[in-house]
């Protein structure tokens, strides 16, 4: 992946003003569009507000609006930009400006649609929408008919499993920043409009594709008074209707990205307690460990999900603890904490990496054996049970996952990306780095609401504040671009094809829940009782994907059943 630094310049202009609002450095010719009187008006913002980034809606010649990031030159040099010490020498007095490149836009749009395999017809319209944020106006600027540009539209939220004009517009726009996207925060549109919190909420949710029910439902007020806020947002904003607040939200979020404004979401709901560990293996390649103890416990390792890192939720530590046992994650191999394996390793290599990374562990903490619980990578599993049966105890895998291209069910959005790996896996890396970039707390809370829908189980747990935020934690490390891992586990679920049948596993325990809402439980079952006909399957009927969490004390009992 290319340098932070580097793409966010490509995405960005930025320019220095002199204390009295006189343009000290204007390398891309923006400042000089902007009044004197608005060049003051910046000096003036980022002198009575120091320490911070601000922000500001400024006119440009040509009456176009342009919204801005502004503060002191060395508050600056924290912004994913390049090293502003490179624009003017001796300059700490002078007030640095930002905005994102209308040609960068443009360029970010384009690398979106190409990730998803959108024609250049569909993405001129896409584009025309993003700039005007209204589908007739987007016709005439692409040069087509109304009825074809909304053709095209439809074709691309399809595609991108967008339901609405606001969801693609904000997958577009803030999914497109090939950079650490965990600055991405709304706080920069409610400092600039004036916004209420309950405003802020509602407009984000919004223009993340939320009707108007949906978002007053999540935040626990009623359709009339969420009408009335969002009327008082629309005219603060000065927007129409909800594409033109997407538009909004998705610039000043990418501005939030590079001037890492704002940190991360509050954490009210803590980790469970444990030890961490990094172990270092023979090339010098670092493995992060999470021990929760207690230490004399029966070792158990949780192999953590294809899509999410390291960690264990809290339903699962106290189920596993209060029976005798001392749960341990660790991060595999570019995931999270842990080293990518080297360039070479895919496949086979790259699990062989996987299972010396395990054993290393088990030496440094001086296990004989252990027990694993996988959250789905039954490779990863599999690959350990026949290298090293030496190390093993007993396996259980809640939600395996089946190679990417198996399955009728349609099963949403999830299993819909994991088909278009299988048909495309050479776009695995650029759509990881779009859907890593979509990932905050609020989206990701939005969106698992939504894909749960049809599984009463998983929407409990997610609705629960504190089960969420411990899915949410093991998602950080990707918005930091930290995706390595991802990505080759992706494309060797995409690649591999079904496994042939393996005997002598009776050792191993699946357990599927029956409303898995990414795939059908009987077909699963099958698909797995082929390739591993000595092993116990276990259908769960009133649970669904997230078993560690609503169903802990049942993957217990698998682990220390016998067969």
């Amino acid at each position: 992946m290319a340098d932070v630094k580097t793409i966010a310049h490509a995405l960005t202009q930025i320019g220095l003003l002199r204390p009295d609002g006189s343009i000290l450095d204007d390398e891309d010719g923006f400042l000089a569009a902007i009044s004197p009187l608005d060049r003051v008006t910046l000096v003036e913002l980022a002198r009575t507000s120091p320490g911070v980034t601000s922000y500001e809606v400024v006119d440009c010649r040509g009456g176009t609006a342009v919204v801005v990031a502004v503060t002191s030159f060395e508050q600056a040099r924290a912004w994913q930009v390049r090293g502003l010490a490179a624009l003017v020498a001796g300059s700490k007095s002078a007030i640095a400006v930002c905005r994102l490149s209308p040609t960068g836009v443009q360029r970010r749009l384009q690398a979106f649609g190409e990730a998803f395999g959108l024609s250049p017809a569909v993405m001129r319209v896409l584009v025309a929408l993003y700039e005007h944020c209204d589908v007739r106006d987007a016709a005439t600027a692409a040069g087509v008919s109304f009825n074809t540009a909304r053709g095209y539209l439809n074709e691309a939220r399809a595609t991108v499993w967008a339901p609405n004009l606001p969801r693609l517009i904000t997958w577009a726009g803030v999914g497109s920043f090939a950079s650490d996207a965990s600055g991405e925060s709304d706080h920069p549109v409610a400092d600039l409009f004036s916004l209420s919190e309950r405003q802020r909420q509602l407009a984000g949710l919004i223009a993340d594709g939320l009707s108007r029910v949906e978002a007053a439902r999540s935040l626990g007020i009623s359709e009339a008074v969420a009408k009335k806020e969002l009327a008082a947002v629309y005219a603060a904003t000065g927007v129409t209707n909800a594409t033109g607040l997407a538009r909004i939200f998705a610039e000043l979020r990418g501005l939030a990205i590079v001037t890492r404004s704002h940190s991360g979401p509050p954490e009210p709901y803590p980790p469970p307690p444990s030890r961490n560990l990094v172990l270092t293996d023979s090339d010098g390649r670092s493995i992060a460990v999470s021990d929760y103890g207690p230490r004399g416990g029966k070792p158990v390792l949780v192999l953590h999900n294809t899509m999410n890192c390291r960690g264990v939720d809290r339903s699962l530590v106290r189920a596993l603890q209060a029976s005798g046992y001392r749960p341990v994650s660790s991060d595999r191999p570019g995931y999270g904490e842990t080293d990518p394996p080297p360039q070479h390793s895919h496949g086979q290599a790259y699990l062989d990496v996987c299972v010396r990374d395990i054993a290393l562990i088990c030496q440094e903490l001086r296990w004989g054996r252990i027990s694993v619980i996988a959250h789905g990578p039954v490779h990863v599993a599999l690959a350990l049970y026949r290298a090293r049966p030496d190390l093993l105890d007993r396996v259980v895998i809640d939600a395996p996952e089946p190679d990417s291209a198996y399955g009728a069910a349609t099963g949403g959005m999830m299993s819909e990306l994991k088909r278009q790996f299988a048909r495309r896996p050479w776009a695995v890396a650029s759509v990881v780095s779009i859907l890593s970039a979509l990932a905050s707390y609020e989206r990701v809370s939005s969106l698992m609401r939504d894909w749960t829908a049809t599984s009463p189980s998983d929407r409990a747990a997610m609705g629960d504040p504190a089960l969420m935020m411990d899915f949410y934690r093991k998602l950080v490390p990707f918005r930091k671009g930290k995706i390595d891992g991802f990505v080759r586990e992706q494309v060797l679920q995409a690649t591999m094809g079904k496994p042939a049948p393996i005997p002598g596993t009776s050792g191993i325990t699946l357990v599927v829940g029956q409303t898995d809402f990414m795939h059908d439980a009987d077909e699963n079952l099958s698909y797995w009782k082929e390739v591993l006909p000595d092993a116990r399957l276990v259908k769960i009927a009133d649970a669904g994907r997230f078993i560690s969490y609503t169903h802990p004390e049942r993957l217990v009992a698998e682990l220390a059943r016998r067969p």
